[in-house]
């Protein structure tokens, strides 16, 4: 059995003691999120979103041990699609992601993006830009990241739409689309307080994971 296949230990920097991790933990696949911040609804989930990303982003630079998300990428839309975070490694680069969650809060959540095909339209060239950001990354960068057979990439929308709805939009729009290096798009339905008092639908309905290619 290769070294791949086991569990190999790591020294912890507290104890001193070897801990063991598995070698799959270790080879984690690139990270992009994608946050729909279009009015109305951005003005009442962005405080919430941005404080829960940035204790996640904050959590995830001061755990010891193989980095979970080792490359983030973060875009928005609103009024356009905008790469607002680059990819970078995300320990030791805590100041950065924060700037960049400072950057996302900033977006006003005032105005109005014509017709949900717009914002359709939008969310899929964001796809399509961070899967293309992600090949140019991989093209450019030294043997470090590829000698870690870290070469997929999973892309998270985070949306205030149906989810079901935006499951089946970019299932439409990326159909003919190069998705080799694409592991899995998953859509997250958030609600604002208000629309938490009505009737809530099935699970079905919001939460939507398609699977791309392994």
């Amino acid at each position: 059995m290769s070294m791949d296949n086991r569990k190999r230990p790591v020294v912890s920097s507290n104890s001193g003691n070897s801990v063991y991790w598995s070698s799959s933990f270790t080879r984690q696949p690139a990270r992009i999120l994608i946050v729909e911040a279009l009015p109305p609804s951005w003005s009442e989930t962005c405080m919430v979103l941005c404080d829960a990303l940035e204790n996640f982003l904050s959590l995830a630079c001061s755990l010891d041990g193989p980095c979970r998300i080792p490359l983030l990428s973060l875009y928005a839309i609103s009024r356009q699609q905008e790469c607002l975070l680059p990819f970078v490694q995300v320990r030791g680069n805590l100041a950065r992601l924060r700037s960049c969650v400072q950057e996302l809060r900033s977006i006003p959540g005032e105005g109005c993006v014509r017709g949900a095909a717009r914002g359709g339209e939008l969310l899929r060239r964001a796809v399509l830009d961070s899967l293309q950001q992600f090949k140019q990354y991989i093209r450019h960068t030294g043997t470090g990241i590829q000698a870690s057979n870290n070469i997929s990439v999973e892309v998270t929308v985070v949306t205030s739409q149906p989810g079901r709805g935006v499951v089946r939009q970019l299932e439409k729009g990326l159909k003919d689309a190069d998705l080799v290096s694409l592991k899995r798009l998953l859509v997250v339905q958030i609600y604002s307080a208000a629309e938490w008092g009505q009737d809530n639908p099935s699970p079905e309905d919001t939460h939507a994971d398609t699977e791309g290619r392994d």
